[in-house]
């Protein structure tokens, strides 16, 4: 390591270190180097993916195209399994941010999901009564945020996430969560899905 004991070394130390390496991270090696440096996580991915595409052009010319963007392909895979690694084990705090995350705006994923926006904006605000929502809806949100169902629920757990600043009146607000059948019935979805939700049985890990 460059640098020197008792101070945290600076990105360009780091990008040396790797770069005096005999062949670029992969792997283990690569979640190790971003463990040790967080700070310089995305700076770290990107140097690493440069590595190994320098060392792909750099292969002997007869090397086929197809070849080449087969190692490409395959250094991009692990990287980006890395990253989806990091994110199943990070904590759902804010659930539009991690719709937009997932690659979603809000109507392909309230089309994935079966809800509509009015139930979207009840479940991101946490007015949903935990003990009332479907499993079936928790394993939908899961698999359309490539998130564990354990995030999902923790998530609902939270409590109220409530914006003053949106009511005029001087007294703070005091909103009371509500049964997930009765949002459905508000809800702007066909009287057919609402059947469908309503038979959902709770999830029973929420108390339900």
């Amino acid at each position: 390591m460059t640098a020197k004991p008792n101070r945290r070394p600076t990105l360009d130390e780091v990008l040396a270190d790797i770069a005096t390496l005999p062949a670029a991270p992969v792997g283990s090696d690569l979640r190790e180097w971003i463990n040790r440096y967080p700070q310089f996580k995305t700076e770290i991915i990107d140097f690493v993916t440069d590595l190994a595409d320098m060392e792909t052009f750099a292969a002997p010319v007869t090397t086929t195209n197809d070849e080449v963007d087969l190692i490409v392909n395959r250094t991009m895979s692990r990287v980006q399994q890395i990253m989806d690694e990091e994110k199943q084990t990070s904590p759902l705090t804010d659930l539009l941010m991690d719709i937009k995350a997932a690659g979603h705006d809000l109507d392909s994923f309230q089309r994935q999901v079966g809800i509509d926006r009015s139930l979207l904006t009840c479940l991101a605000n946490r007015f949903v009564r935990p003990s009332t929502i479907p499993y079936l809806l928790i394993s939908l949100i899961a698999t359309a945020l490539n998130r564990r169902i354990e995030a999902v629920r923790e998530y609902f757990l939270l409590p109220m996430q409530i914006n003053a600043a949106a009511y005029k009146s001087k007294k703070p607000p005091r909103p009371q969560q509500q049964d997930f059948s009765v949002l459905i019935g508000y809800a702007d979805l066909d009287e057919i899905k609402k059947s469908e939700w309503l038979s959902q049985p709770p999830d029973p890990e929420l108390g339900g």
